[in-house]
């Protein structure tokens, strides 16, 4: 009796720290360097001129909502940026070729069309203000 009790304790705790493991990651920056460049042709919308938030997303995604009017709003208020929502299912190829494993994701382009960040699962507001960080303006737009 006392080993079960001690092996569900165990699998309490493993659980527990695979759960805070997980959660830590949701919305997480990370630099990315990719070769190519995204041009609106790709992505089917108009890039921003200094940066792009390029979310995608599926028809379940419970997080995609969310995570849109948060992009949308962040890009809104910054001059030059711009967002664009992309569904995985319809743009599987897209989605298999930039590694796009769970939704919502979000690139983060630069002037270039080039991905300087990336943003697996829903991020805060924060997260979505420190990934644009990595697309920094343009010598023309710069005051």
């Amino acid at each position: 009796m006392l080993l079960r009790i001690l092996a569900l304790v165990a699998l309490l705790g493993a659980a527990t720290l695979f759960y805070r493991w997980w959660q830590g990651r949701q919305g997480m920056v990370r630099r990315v360097d990719r070769p190519g460049a995204l041009t609106q042709a790709i992505i089917g919308a108009p890039r921003g001129a200094r940066a792009t938030f390029v979310q995608f997303s599926t028809p379940m995604c419970a997080k995609c909502p969310g995570t849109a009017v948060l992009l949308k709003r962040v890009a809104g208020e910054q001059p030059h940026v711009a967002w664009v929502e992309i569904d995985a299912a319809e743009r599987l190829d897209l989605a298999r070729e930039l590694n796009i494993m769970r939704t919502p994701t979000t690139l983060v382009l630069d002037s270039d069309g080039l991905v300087v960040a990336r943003m697996d699962g829903a991020p805060t507001e924060a997260q979505a203000r420190e990934a644009l960080e990595a697309a920094p303006l343009p010598p023309e737009y710069a005051i």
